[in-house]
């Protein structure tokens, strides 16, 4: 019934047609703004502290007040006068004021704490709406999960990020050095979806490109440092500077064992940490040390809650698979009836993922982890302009070639949309990706 009750709402709100500022809009009686139940216990607090006032000075019918004390005997079983009766709802009058007051201040700094819109009605049917909306949960990690959040954050604040924890390069390598789990990609997730001021999120993100031994470092990364050496853990340090950006959903490591990244290459060769891993050419598989680290208790949560699983876009071998390695991870994916979209690169990556189709990234996550992680394959149909394409093939990239038959044999439906964005790189889009998720999700769930 909650359920049914909450789409019910969900599309009433979608559909509420405001009317202009100043005038009286149905969209007040939207369930869940949480003003009318404090108006309205305001009110019942006027009447009662009027209709106090009235009985204690006998500005009401004798008949009323006679007939008002005898059913207060009857139910108490307490006889009183008009005067005490009269105190009573005074004072219970003047207490219902002052709460609902205190509730309606309350809602308006929930609706307008990090919101800067001057109406508040349509802020707090926002504000519902996205609180409402699907519980989504988005797998891997690097600059292609970051972009694709930017997108999935305007439809819905109900968003899990589980990012991988096997950077070893930059700031985040230096850092491990002294001992604390890699900040990196965690850092550009809360930045991607903050909802505070841009200068704060660029701040956050701000690299130090000189100040000798902070030169290199971002100030995302040692804000979290400071806070785990703060709070004492690494799970805190996440939790508080998501709250400093005031972030919408939640970002949350894939796991708090310490874990290093291993590639074995084709002539059997082997390759340790991330950093190297992307330049190492024709790798056959990847795998973590220690093989089996514990999940964040909170991840496998968000993935038996989610209304739709994301995996993806990222780098294939060292931003993805790290996360479904981690086994409870993907035995949760595997049992989870949502479904399981992998947003495949619009470009292959040099040396990880040379000549790879479609079908072959995908052939590596089931070599992996096994099958049964994904049901849908999202693939670029937006054009890229010959000269960008020759441009990225001088390094060693080409476009990946949506192979829809090879696809479909692998037992996932494959989905073609124009979701790039070709600019001075070619990249997701990340509002046309996330339009095309949702409107997949809400087509499905």
């Amino acid at each position: 019934m909650n359920k049914q009750r909450s789409r019910v709402s969900k599309v009433l709100s979608r559909e509420l047609k405001l009317l202009p500022p100043g005038k009286f809009s149905l969209g007040w009686l939207t369930y869940g703004i949480g003003i009318k139940r404090w108006a309205l216990l305001a009110i019942l607090g006027l009447v009662l502290a009027a209709l106090g006032a009235s009985l204690s000075l006998a500005y009401v019918s004798v008949d009323f007040s006679l007939w008002l004390m005898e059913t207060i005997t009857n139910v108490t079983h307490t006889i009183v006068d008009s005067v005490t009766l009269g105190v009573a709802f005074l004072l219970a009058g003047a207490v219902c004021v002052a709460v609902g007051l205190f509730g309606i201040f309350k809602a308006v700094e929930r609706v307008y704490a990090n919101n800067a819109q001057s109406d508040f009605l349509q802020t707090a049917l926002r504000q519902r709406r996205m609180d409402q909306g699907e519980r989504v949960v988005a797998i891997g990690g690097g600059t292609g999960l970051s972009t694709m959040l930017r997108g999935l954050k305007e439809y819905t604040y109900n968003i899990t990020a589980v990012v991988t924890m096997a950077d070893d390069g930059g700031s985040s390598g230096k850092l491990r050095e002294e001992g604390m789990l890699p900040p990196g990609d965690l850092r550009n997730c809360i930045a991607a979806l903050a909802d505070t001021e841009p200068l704060m999120e660029e701040l956050f993100q701000y690299r130090f490109r000189g100040l000798g031994p902070l030169q290199g470092h971002s100030l995302g990364n040692l804000i979290m440092a400071a806070f785990s050496e703060m709070r004492g853990d690494f799970a805190s340090a996440v939790r508080e500077a998501a709250r400093v950006l005031a972030i919408r959903g939640q970002v949350l490591p894939s796991t708090l064992d310490e874990i290093r990244l291993g590639a074995k290459c084709q002539d059997g060769s082997c390759v340790e940490g991330q950093s190297k891993i992307n330049q190492t050419i024709n790798i056959d598989h990847v795998y973590l040390m220690p093989d089996k680290p514990r999940a964040l208790p909170a991840v496998i949560e968000a993935i038996q809650d989610a209304e739709m699983i994301i995996i993806g876009p990222g780098s294939l071998f060292t931003s993805i698979l790290p996360n479904l390695l981690v086994p409870e991870i993907a035995a949760a994916i595997k049992s989870s009836m949502a479904p399981k979209v992998y947003v495949c690169n619009v470009m292959t990556q040099p040396h990880e993922t040379d000549g790879f189709k479609a079908s072959d990234h995908l052939r590596a996550i089931t070599r992996h982890a096994g099958t049964g992680l994904v049901t849908h394959v999202l693939v670029n149909s937006g054009r890229i302009p010959p000269e960008m394409a020759e441009r990225y093939a001088q390094s060693g990239a080409t476009v990946v070639e949506a192979d829809l038959d090879a696809l479909r044999l692998l037992g996932v439906e494959p989905i073609r949309s124009n979701i790039v964005d070709v600019t001075n790189v070619v990249r997701h889009n990340p509002h046309k990706l996330a339009s095309r998720i949702f409107r997949l999700v809400r087509k499905l769930v």
